[in-house]
């Protein structure tokens, strides 16, 4: 199986995520397209899983079937067709085998509550695990930076945060923030106004993953950083997780987040 791997870290552990669900016994990470974004990306999942948890063949290397993105061009959906896709992604999952396999896609709206907790039980096995411990007090995941340029940032406006924090101080008698993100001055804009003691904390993508699964309650952006730091943190004993349910504007997210409350709700 050869995985094409594209976008952050979020992005590229959804990759992987959908790549476990195959069960093949070895698998290639192309991670040759990381360097095409305006937003240079890298390969991150060496420094969050440790691979050698697993009983089989994971390498990193270029492809040069990965480049034509075939899987993308042609999705059909044959029950035993080897490029997959978004599009074909549950059909060709269902029909499991031993065959060559290429994967390209974001594999997210896709996936059924099956298929992600079944990858939050796999990944969590080969977790570097550095948690921090649990953190009393809500954390706050605001994604500025390229989602403000991209727009993304309209699924989580600052009505969203603040229906959040009320919900967090209300239900659950949260009176303490504390904020993860990567732009401190969008998020400043985002709380301008609102009533809370909050701080900022985390400085680093290392650190801001493992924040923000370590506080039982969270409030949480789009982002899909956000997401696996949350589904891969610390959620055993309760807690309340509120998300959006967009992973972009008009893409939905079916699954739910382990503690998650639908911030609709």
């Amino acid at each position: 199986m050869i995985i094409s791997l594209r976008g952050g870290l979020g992005n590229q552990i959804f990759q992987l995520g959908a790549g476990f669900l195959f069960k093949q016994s070895s698998i290639i990470l192309d991670d040759s397209a990381l360097g095409n974004y305006d937003v240079k990306r890298e390969n991150e999942l060496l420094n969050f899983f440790d691979f050698t948890k697993l009983d089989l063949s994971i390498k990193f290397e270029t492809s040069i079937l990965s480049k034509y993105r075939l899987p993308k061009l042609l999705p059909f959906k044959f029950s035993k067709y080897p490029f997959v896709s978004d599009k074909n992604f549950q059909i060709l999952s269902k029909n499991i085998n031993n065959r060559f396999l290429l994967l390209d896609g974001y594999f997210q709206a896709c996936l059924t509550q099956e298929n992600f907790d079944e990858e939050v039980k796999l990944l969590k096995i080969i977790l570097i695990n550095k948690q921090f411990e649990a953190q009393d007090g809500c954390v706050i995941h605001i994604r500025g930076g390229d989602f403000v340029k991209l727009g993304w940032n309209s699924i989580t406006p600052k009505e969203y945060y603040i229906k959040a924090i009320e919900t967090m101080q209300l239900k659950y008698n949260q009176t303490k923030f504390y904020i993860v993100t990567d732009d401190r001055i969008y998020s400043k804009s985002v709380l301008d106004n609102i009533n809370i003691d909050y701080k900022f904390i985390g400085n680093s993508m290392y650190e801001d993953f493992h924040l923000l699964g370590s506080f039982k309650y969270r409030i949480l952006s789009a982002s899909t950083f956000a997401l696996w730091a949350s589904a891969l943190g610390v959620n055993d004993g309760g807690g309340v997780v509120i998300a959006p349910n967009e992973f972009t504007p008009g893409i939905k997210r079916d699954f739910l987040l382990p503690n998650e409350r639908r911030s609709n709700a």
